[in-house]
């Protein structure tokens, strides 16, 4: 029996020392990672890029989705300017139906039917108000001219005839919008808006109304001054991809330090 009691003793000692090396050994694994973790942290201090006069040379297509009376329509577009300081953009917008849309209007002559496409051409102001590396958001406004294009149907034949094909010209515009945008790379990227466009039309009410339109905004960007930096200097657009990625995570933690913890 004591030889039994000793036996017992003896591995229940054996044990308790290899647990309590096993947790030191752990312990000390965990503290290296600890301490390897810190180490690799980037402790570099980015500094924000600079932003010259002209930033950037802007080329965008746009693709609107329309709704004139009940019809359901598309303008296609076309914006070309320059961006100063990242901050201001400006430049002159081209825009059109990519067809002729049915018009209903309320108070057609009976026998009549109408079709229209409107043209147009802009100048254009943007203000960007939040970017980051990948995301901007900026609100936009834009006044021009533009024409109607206006064919008038009898549909009382078998088949029906134009029988009028005219043209509104020098009608004032104005644009408003609200767009997003998001860089697949530094120089290509996508975006959608929304807006409001108004025409100057008092003598044509059953025009004014339908053209004078919200619309929903698609558009590809491409940014040739990030494209020409992207083949003779990268190391802009890593150092201004490495201080907006500081940036975000600086935010971050302060915003948990003040609110979370």
């Amino acid at each position: 029996m004591h030889l039994c009691k000793v036996r017992k003793l003896l591995i229940a000692i054996l044990f308790t020392s290899t647990s309590a090396m096993s947790q030191t050994l752990d312990s000390l694994e965990l503290e290296v990672q600890d301490t390897l973790a810190v180490c690799a942290q980037d402790t570099t201090i980015y500094k924000k890029p600079k932003a010259g006069f002209v930033s950037n040379f802007l080329f965008q297509f746009d693709n609107r989705n329309e709704r004139y009376y009940d019809t359901r329509a598309r303008m296609n577009g076309v914006k070309i300017g320059f961006e100063f300081y990242k901050r201001f953009r400006t430049g002159f917008g081209f825009y059109g139906n990519n067809n002729f849309y049915q018009m209903q209007f309320p108070d057609a002559a009976e026998g009549l039917r109408y079709s229209a496409r409107l043209n147009y051409s802009t100048w254009f102001t943007e203000l960007v108000f939040y970017r980051n590396f990948r995301w901007e958001l900026s609100g936009s406004f834009a006044t021009g001219t533009g024409d109607i294009l206006l064919n008038t149907f009898d549909v009382r034949t078998s088949l029906p005839q134009v029988i009028a094909e005219d043209t509104i010209s020098d009608i004032r515009l104005y644009d408003f919008g609200f767009n997003s945008q998001f860089k697949i790379f530094p120089w290509f990227g996508i975006g959608v808006g929304v807006g409001y466009r108004t025409l100057d039309l008092p003598n044509y009410p059953e025009l004014q109304g339908p053209f004078s339109d919200p619309y929903f905004d698609f558009k590809i960007k491409i940014f040739l001054g990030y494209a020409i930096k992207g083949i003779f200097n990268k190391d802009k657009i890593k150092a201004e991809r490495l201080y907006y990625e500081q940036r975000s995570t600086n935010r971050r933690a302060a915003f948990r330090e003040r609110f979370l913890n």
